[in-house]
């Protein structure tokens, strides 16, 4: 989406999220025994941070048996407010990307920059920080994609590639399992301890630009 918003197209996004989400196969997302009491028993803030559209999220984490696990979630409305997305317009002329690049040097010429933010451009990492209230230097950041993972780095987060145990440049940790977090990093629940940390019980809320 933000690489079609950056040549030039203009788009309704809840009917993007409609066309890319609604045909998913939900009924086959079943609850997790396993991750809801890993989540629960971890006594810190955790707040989901993703590119899907707020049903969406919503929907996953009910059908996962996780919506009372995470304080909130940064979602792509929360980035993109509808009285900034809709109706909003490039210049009107379609970007030239053959012109764009044509004589550029070997070191690579960047797009432009896109009205929508979303992983893993580092203004989307820093907006869903500010708006969460939340210290990078001491956050852990989950995530299964290489590109969000090295993004989440360079803005100073500590970072855990999921789904291998290969770690990448801008990983501190790999982990095959989101499962095995409890065993590859115990001292987030022993800082946790000492520090009298709190524990978030309750259904999860939608972050949103307004109430940031």
């Amino acid at each position: 989406m933000a690489g079609l918003r950056a040549i030039g197209y203009s788009f309704d996004y809840d009917d993007y999220h409609r066309f890319v989400h609604g045909r998913l196969p939900y009924e086959n997302l079943k609850s997790d025994p396993v991750l809801r009491p890993l989540l629960l028993s971890l006594p810190l803030r955790k707040v989901v941070f993703t590119n899907a559209d707020k049903a969406h999220a919503a929907k996953v984490l009910q059908k996962l048996g996780l919506e009372d696990c995470f304080e909130g979630i940064i979602c792509f409305e929360t980035l993109n407010p509808p009285t900034s997305s809709r109706g909003t317009e490039t210049s009107g002329e379609v970007f030239d990307i053959v012109d764009h690049f044509a004589g550029a040097d070997a070191g690579g010429v960047a797009l432009p920059r896109t009205p929508v933010l979303c992983k893993p451009s580092p203004d989307a990492m820093e907006r869903a920080l500010s708006i969460a209230n939340i210290d990078p230097h001491t956050t852990v950041f989950f995530d299964d994609s290489v590109r969000n993972i090295q993004a989440g780095k360079r803005v100073g987060l500590h970072t855990v590639l999921v789904g291998t145990r290969h770690r990448v440049k801008g990983a501190d940790h790999a982990l095959e399992s989101i499962h095995n977090m409890r065993e590859a990093l115990p001292e987030l629940w022993e800082e946790a301890e000492k520090s009298d940390g709190i524990r978030y019980s309750g259904k999860v809320a939608m972050e949103t630009s307004v109430t940031a």
